[in-house]
């Protein structure tokens, strides 16, 4: 006896405890089953547990599954019988039985699931549309300031070329250039020498178009035009403007929003420091006497406060103003 509760416990043997529940509901193998028996007689915490789990399985053995009719199957085909394919449809779907020559559809859709779907679109458009519309912006910004860099690139080998001074065809008598003779017109020599493209002058943003053939013909035209967001630049009716002075200035920018078809126009409020509207009135992008650019969002520059709109603190104009200083920036359509 004591030989064999030995063996039984020997670790390289099954544990004991877990035979305990098939043997409570005697699925145990008969092999099996005989030794673990032998060790229960010998072991009173094992056959305490054993009745434990007996109890528990108790109330399983006690429960008896109803017995089908002994007419369920003909039942069932005396139904299948006198029932229409049609009607099980109905039945499924929980509807009432339909007349076979009948032709009516349920909706796919009724008031309730349409105004649902209708809901779910409307919020996606509105977090989808606003999130689109700002990345477009956005990429219209970066484009924006490759094209300017472009420009500020043409007009510093147009100042190589010409000891470091900027394009400008000199000043004329009886000029307004706010009204009949903008200022971007200085760009002529720049332009005719193929160091600008006129592409490079306008903001992407601009609602305008280039037809480049007829720019080249006509650039003194192009010029004039009022639909396209040209860049401003430096106010030429003050000295020429060079390129390579000490002072890191901004020789252009995004449109000067206080300038518009000819006349001078306040900002909102009546203030004089609006954004440029090319880029939602964030900012604008702003390309310096050194090659760099820069979007500010705001046009006070440096620790001055200096308006890169304005003729230092003019706020009335007729077209004939320049910088009041060397570091006044003017930046004029």
């Amino acid at each position: 006896m004591n030989t064999m509760s030995k063996d039984f416990h020997n670790p390289d043997d099954q544990n004991p405890d877990g035979l305990i529940l098939p043997y409570a509901l005697g699925t145990l193998p008969e092999d099996e089953k005989i030794t673990f028996e032998s060790q229960l007689a010998n072991d009173p915490n094992l056959a305490a547990r054993v009745q434990s789990a007996r109890r528990v399985l108790e109330p399983l053995g006690s429960w008896r599954a109803p017995m089908p009719p002994t007419t369920l199957v003909d039942n069932i085909l005396v139904q299948a019988t006198m029932t229409t394919p049609l009607e099980y449809v109905a039945a499924s779907a929980s509807m009432k039985p339909v007349d076979s020559e009948s032709t009516y559809r349920r909706p796919w859709l009724g008031l309730r699931e349409l105004g649902a779907v209708a809901a779910c679109i409307a919020i996606l458009v509105s977090l989808y549309v606003p999130g689109m519309q700002s990345v477009r912006s956005r990429q219209l910004q970066t484009l924006c300031d490759k094209n300017l860099a472009s420009f500020g690139s043409g007009l510093r080998m147009y100042a190589t070329e010409y000891d470091g001074q900027l394009p400008s065809i000199g000043t004329r008598s009886n000029v307004n250039w706010l009204r009949n003779d903008p200022n971007r017109g200085h760009l002529l020599p720049a332009i005719q020498g193929r160091f600008v493209l006129p592409k490079d002058l306008i903001c992407p943003a601009s609602d305008g178009s280039i037809d480049k053939e007829a720019t080249l013909k006509n650039i003194q035209a192009f010029l004039q035009r009022s639909d396209l967001s040209f860049w401003s630049v430096p106010n030429a009716n003050g000295p020429r403007p060079r390129i390579n002075i000490r002072i890191n200035i901004p020789i252009a920018v995004d449109p000067n929003p206080l300038f518009q078809q000819g006349k001078f126009q306040r900002g909102k409020n009546g203030t004089l420091s609006p954004n440029a509207s090319t880029h939602e009135g964030r900012g604008q992008n702003v390309l310096f006497n050194d090659g760099s650019t820069r979007f500010l969002e705001t046009p006070l520059l440096g620790k001055n406060k200096d308006n890169i709109w304005l003729a230092d603190d003019i706020d009335e104009y007729q077209g004939t103003e320049a910088q009041q200083s060397t570091t006044d920036a003017f930046l004029t359509p």
